[in-house]
């Protein structure tokens, strides 16, 4: 890979990294969003379509081609199983595809955002990991509002997820999003201490 600092951004849901990945990105940083990329390799990855195909049927895909969203989080959403067979197909396309990416990339910084670095292996690709937190109520107000999940659905994603006591233990850096406290210095002075 590039001899860029590969820098992890992650947490867990409605903590802000989307917000601090916007931020770095208006500064220069290139961000690859891992969320955006696995559901565009989804589409355009014939071992990935062959491979959900064969788990869940034709239905995954729409007759355009597009993934068919609803009926595969029907599929995924309801058993852990299916959440493992899908993402042991997905992750490891998505690491590759971050790796390329990032080789050919030259400046001092490169960013990821992902929710699932521990779990999707993509640990491995990075030289060091920012985590985004906020308090459990800020995180589920935010999710919330955004996504119109119930309080119910959100808890059920959260338990699936890393919680940020145990991702603030394995970090090198990390940025408290309470929403009131200016971002921007924070990242700025991340920076600066990456790049030098």
């Amino acid at each position: 890979m590039g001899d860029c600092i590969k820098l992890a951004i992650t947490g867990g849901i409605g903590c802000g990294k989307s917000v601090v990945s916007h931020i770095m990105d208006v500064m220069g940083v290139p961000v690859y969003d891992c969320d955006r990329r696995a559901k565009e390799i989804m589409v355009t990855d014939a071992s990935i379509v062959k491979g959900l195909k064969r788990m869940f049927g034709d239905s995954c895909y729409n007759d355009d081609g597009t993934l068919n969203r609803s009926f595969l989080a029907s599929r995924i959403f309801t058993d852990d199983n299916n959440i493992e067979r899908v993402n042991s197909l997905v992750h490891p396309a998505v690491k590759k595809d971050f790796e390329k990416w990032a080789a050919g990339k030259e400046c001092p910084v490169v960013a990821v955002e992902t929710a699932v670095l521990y779990e999707s292996g993509m640990i491995e690709s990075v030289d060091k990991v920012l985590v985004v937190w906020a308090d459990k109520e800020t995180a589920i107000r935010r999710t919330m509002k955004r996504s119109g999940m119930s309080r119910n659905q959100v808890l059920s994603r959260m338990q699936k997820q890393v919680s940020s006591d145990e991702l603030l233990l394995l970090t090198d850096y990390s940025i408290y999003n309470d929403g009131d406290t200016p971002l921007l210095p924070e990242v700025v002075s991340l920076l600066d201490e990456l790049k030098g």
